[in-house]
């Protein structure tokens, strides 16, 4: 017997199968994009809520109540709150905020005296901490090496302040000097980098470890431990 063909309904059959496919995925997208367009209409909707800064309590005004559209503008905590165009409003302060009644004094710069004194040297004063010295100034290459040679003694708050023209890396020996001494070497801005002995009559150099050095301090030996003063310390009216 022959064996008959294949029923041709199987074709129309496939292709029911794929348009019912094609229509379940079609109403998925359609229900996703209807989901979307549900969300951001909520969002915008949402936008129109007045919102209070966090820095600062605001309270809305009775017509702020009935106006969607009404926002807050954030307040500075520096600022002092002031009324503006929108409905909100803010109580003023009772005092002004981080203002000083005292106003504040700059430190006075050192006046170097005018004549010169018995070793020929200008003098002044300086302050470090809450200590005073009375200092001479050692300001040329004369001076310098001059320094406090064949002194026999030097006063508890006294010392000498060696300025030089521009900031470098210096050295100091003892040589005829019979005073115990310390001295600090300062950066121009003021502040003590170092602190070092040096004993009498040594001729060991005595180098600074910075060569940003634009002063250097010979006070007592010890003096700057006795008032508490170390590396770090900043003297803010030393001459120019």
């Amino acid at each position: 017997m022959q064996r008959t063909n294949p029923s041709s309904c199987q074709v129309p059959l496939a292709l029911a199968i794929l348009i019912l496919v094609a229509a379940a995925l079609f109403c998925f997208v359609g229900a996703l994009a209807l989901g979307i367009g549900a969300y951001y209409f909520m969002e915008t909707e949402s936008d129109h809520v007045a919102v209070a800064s966090s820095t600062a309590k605001l309270t809305p005004t009775p017509e702020a109540k009935h106006t969607p559209e009404a926002r807050t503008t954030p307040v500075s905590p520096a600022a002092t709150p002031s009324v503006s165009g929108t409905p909100f409003t803010a109580s003023p302060p009772s005092a002004t905020p981080f203002r000083s009644t005292t106003p504040s004094t700059p430190p006075a710069p050192s006046t170097r005296s005018a004549e010169l004194d018995e070793y020929g040297f200008h003098t002044t004063q300086i302050r470090i901490g809450n200590e005073t010295l009375d200092v001479e100034l050692a300001e040329t290459a004369q001076q310098h090496a001059k320094g406090l040679r064949f002194r026999q003694t030097l006063a508890e708050n006294d010392g000498m302040l060696f300025v030089f023209p521009a900031p470098q890396r210096v050295s100091f020996w003892m040589k005829d000097a019979s005073i115990p001494l310390s001295i600090a070497f300062i950066q121009s801005d003021g502040k003590i980098i170092q602190i070092r002995p040096m004993q009498p009559y040594d001729e060991t150099p005595v180098p600074s470890l910075s060569d940003s050095v634009t002063y250097a301090l010979l006070v007592n030996q010890g003096w700057f431990e006795r008032h508490g003063i170390s590396a770090g310390t900043i003297i803010e009216d030393l001459p120019h």
